[in-house]
């Protein structure tokens, strides 16, 4: 259930206090739960109180209407979206630690657009020191973002980060679209 939990942002509204909110959404009972987009619009309310049911719908909602990317299931996915679309592939190497799972965070930052998500093809790689594909990359550490242009013969990195704030991804992503628009 935590896990599920996880893209979404939790908000307890003590509906004896602020009854404005309560107004607002419509509550006109306790316990209420309900979803909501980054823009504050309702796109739901809890359905079921069993386990599994309340799980499904949280990742349900978590997964249409979290900001960031839509992160495909593999990064072979990820560079093969990225040849036949032409558009630069984003690979987040990360582990298990909080330095990672923080940074990833960063994608649900405000200042990006979906637009942006739109016109990459985004994946997470595990992070493990001695894998080939890592050492491929060069990638020495969790975590590490790679830009990459596989839109020639051969894929290109672009741009590695290995810290950054949101302003700093949003522009070597940026960058990256212009470049390979340009082509």
């Amino acid at each position: 259930m935590v896990k599920a939990s996880e893209g979404l942002i939790r908000v307890l509204i003590d509906g004896d206090k602020y009854k404005e909110p309560m107004k607002t959404y419509g509550v006109s009972g306790y316990p209420t739960v309900m979803f909501l987009d980054p823009e504050g619009k309702q796109v739901a309310k809890l359905a079921g109180r069993d386990a599994g049911a309340v799980k499904t719908q949280f990742t349900e909602i978590a997964d249409k209407h979290t900001r960031g990317p839509k992160w495909m299931e593999s990064a072979e996915k990820a560079l093969e979206a990225g040849k036949a679309d032409s558009k630069p592939v984003v690979l987040y190497f990360g582990d298990d630690k909080p330095k990672s799972t923080g940074w990833v965070k960063v994608f649900g930052d405000a200042s990006f657009k979906p637009e942006l998500f739109e016109k990459c093809a985004f994946a997470k790689v595990p992070f493990k020191k001695d894998d080939a594909f890592c050492k491929e990359w060069k990638v020495t550490e969790a975590p590490t973002l790679l830009i990459i242009n596989n839109t020639g013969e051969k894929p290109e990195a672009l741009k590695t980060l290995k810290a950054g704030k949101a302003k700093d991804i949003k522009t070597a992503l940026e960058d990256a679209v212009k470049k390979l628009e340009k082509k």
